[in-house]
């Protein structure tokens, strides 16, 4: 029997904003599973550190550091990734930058950097990655997006219009890359718990409008994006898959919180 994922052994994959969270548990994934993976990030030290630790795990992997928000640095990366491996075969965009400011507060820089590395840079890495991958017969790519890309929360215009504009730029590039064997698809998380415990514990009555009563673990959205790249998807392209314990599934118009406090039809509280 064919061992899991063991079409991805050997195939080479950038992922971007990987010294930590989501991305440090991608690339590690990845690794896991035999691919040979370019770990980025501006962050050199805890880059190293990642691209150490799948070594560690008798993975392949190599830090290259390159400033999502540079159209330059992206170019450099890929061109360096090709020069190493000779090719690329997918492309994980996990980077992102926000600050917590509503439209009147938010600087107009401010808003360019947000953009430049949640949205340009998926352009950007598409239009130099994929070259490579149709060189190779196609190839995957997975955008991370957010529950963020659906609807909005006070504070965050720049983070909610990047995710937004990522889904739609997510089927733009599935539609143009499907002829040429390029799958691209989205991972919309809800709330991660990118930090460790216990200093990072969330508070129980934010995780009630969560049916399953609990963060996500960045290990979660690894797995899916591993399942994305993976043969097991290869007939889905162009979709943004929901991984939020529910969130986006049940109403939040302020009944919710009668309905916690009830009986479920298993007879146990909530």
């Amino acid at each position: 029997m064919d061992q899991p994922y063991e079409e991805l052994r050997g195939r080479v994959v950038i992922v971007t904003g990987a010294a930590q969270g989501i991305g440090a548990a991608t690339a590690r994934k990845l690794g896991a599973v035999g691919m040979k993976v370019i770990v980025n990030d501006i962050e050199a030290r805890l880059g190293f550190e990642v691209a150490e630790s799948i070594v560690a795990g008798n993975g392949a992997a190599h830090f290259i550091a390159a400033d999502m928000e540079r159209h330059s640095e992206i170019e450099r990366l890929v061109h360096e990734t090709g020069e190493l491996h000779g090719r690329v075969d997918c492309v994980v965009h996990c980077a992102y930058w926000s600050v917590a400011k509503d439209v009147v507060a938010l600087s107009e820089v401010e808003w360019d950097k947000g953009m430049a590395i949640m949205l340009k840079a998926a352009y950007l890495l598409g239009k130099h990655t994929f070259p490579h991958m149709v060189a190779v017969g196609g190839g995957g790519m997975v955008n991370i997006s957010s529950v963020h890309g659906f609807g909005a929360v006070p504070h965050y215009p720049v983070y909610g219009a990047a995710k937004a504009g990522l889904l739609n730029l997510t089927r733009q590039m599935a539609v143009d890359g499907g002829p040429h064997r390029i799958r691209v698809n989205a991972i919309c998380p809800g709330y991660i718990q990118t930090r460790p415990l216990p200093g990072n514990a969330p508070n129980p009555e934010d995780m009630r409008i969560y049916p399953l009563r609990r963060p996500g673990q960045p290990e979660e959205i690894a797995n899916a994006v591993l399942f994305l790249l993976s043969a097991q998807a290869s007939f889905i392209t162009g979709h943004a898959l929901v991984v939020d314990g529910g969130l986006t599934a049940m109403l939040q118009d302020g009944s919710t919180a009668g309905w916690s406090d009830g009986k479920s039809a298993f007879g146990a509280q909530y």
